[in-house]
């Protein structure tokens, strides 16, 4: 099943030639968008996602740099992401430069052609400059890699990344933010863990860069500040970690605060020891038990693939409550990502283990996630951000680019996976 997966659902070029048609380059003709803007999806109406949102770009752009380290990238493809992250890094550069923003850097999205969306939104989204301070050191890393000791050019990434980072600082600790479903107010456990992590990642560039001390030190105490609050997320009565602590507005329904975005913290900001322990792996559980009894798509367990039967796990949604259907509010669906990211989880896992029975299980187990992606994925490849709870078929955003990217990171993931087992 592993061959006959990787052969289908590898590290396919289909998602990586929607994430860069999504991703608006100064060296095409991208009509209305501005270089270095990323859509969350092409879709202007039913649903209308075709903004530059701050997470979204960012995780993004992570996935893209990550890229990078594949020795069997064409060399060409190497130079024409580079080109892009450089577009990226100016459009950074035009949105921290816009004034009059209600909500500072905490506005969670842009028209892509670069200016401010002004209508009601869930604001602030204090993750998202987190993110975006992430993105860029990590391609400041590159930078630095690539340039043979001259620094000039990393130095004007950072500051880009002060800008973000200074800006975390000051409003960690406000119990008003929105969490990245858009829905909910208080302290989330996402946002907290986006911010320490890049908030540590900031002061080791500090460190590297020969920085002020006093930046580095900065960062480094509200990162432990952040540290601090992380385990008043265990829940000891429910068994799981809660998504938001605090809460202050938002939807009332929510009643488990059992949510998916706790495994994305811990696959986008986690250390090695938070995504390996009981308490992500209790929450996974609790989610995959949830989610396999709520949607009817479950009932089916073995799906086609090549010619060949294989098995399939649950297709994984948001959160047990939500009413959210892509489009409007009639129930709730599963998540392409959000099961793509299940798959991810247990690759990881086994890349920790290590070679042996452990490891080879985790992979089969990551590869009925995959399975499950691509029996309700179109037969082109063709992803959305959801698929109906009871006949299966995509709904709401079609080329969803956090789809095609949470996709490609768990092929990823699956490849090192199986290189370890070798």
């Amino acid at each position: 099943m592993s061959k006959m997966l990787g052969k289908t659902w590898g590290y396919d070029a289909f998602s990586r030639k929607h994430i860069l048609n999504n991703f608006a380059s100064s060296s095409d003709g991208n009509g209305d968008a501005r270089a270095g803007a990323i859509c969350a999806s092409p879709s202007r109406k039913h649903p209308d996602y075709y903004y530059a949102w701050t997470r979204d770009s960012a995780l993004v752009v992570l996935e893209v740099i990550a890229w990078l380290d594949n020795n069997k990238l064409d060399y060409m493809l190497k130079d024409e992401l580079k080109q892009r992250l450089d577009d990226y890094v100016e459009f950074t550069r035009h949105l921290q430069g816009l004034k009059n923003l209600k909500y500072g850097l905490g506005e969670a999205k842009f028209h892509m052609d670069g200016t401010a969306f002004r209508a009601p939104w869930c604001n602030a989204q204090t993750d998202g400059p987190a993110l975006r301070a992430r993105a860029i050191l990590a391609y400041t890393q590159h930078v630095i890699k690539q340039a043979n000791g001259d620094t000039t050019r990393a130095h004007e990434l950072f500051a880009l990344v002060r800008t973000d980072l200074d800006y975390v600082t000051k409003v960690w600790m406000h119990l008003g933010n929105c969490d990245i479903w858009e829905e909910s107010r208080g302290m989330h456990f996402y946002t907290l863990l986006a911010q320490k992590t890049a908030l540590e990642e900031g002061a080791r560039m500090a460190h590297t860069l020969d920085v002020d001390n006093s930046v580095a030190h900065v960062y480094e105490r509200a990162a432990q500040e952040i540290a601090h609050k992380l385990p008043e997320f265990w829940d000891v009565d429910h068994g799981y970690i809660v998504a938001t602590l605090n809460k202050t507005g938002g939807i009332q329904t929510k009643n488990s605060n059992l949510d998916a975005q706790v495994l994305l913290a811990a696959l986008h900001h986690g250390t090695p020891k938070l995504l390996t322990s009981r308490a992500v792996a209790a929450t996974v559980n609790r989610l995959v038990h949830v989610f396999d009894r709520l949607y009817v798509v479950n009932h089916v367990q073995r799906t086609k693939i090549d010619g060949q039967w294989v098995d399939v796990a649950a297709a994984v949604g948001r959160y047990p409550e939500d009413v959210y259907d892509g489009d409007g509010s009639r129930g709730g669906n599963p998540w392409s990502l959000l099961t793509s990211s299940v798959a991810e989880y247990h690759y990881r896992l086994a890349v920790h283990m290590g070679n042996g029975p452990l490891a080879q299980y985790l992979v089969q187990v990551g590869d009925t996630y995959m399975a499950r992606v691509a029996r309700h994925t179109d037969a082109d490849h063709t992803m959305r951000e959801q698929w109906d709870k009871s006949s299966g078929y995509g709904r709401g955003a079609v080329h969803l680019t956090w789809s095609y990217a949470a996709h490609t990171s768990a092929s990823r993931w699956r490849n090192l996976a199986i290189a370890s087992l070798d």
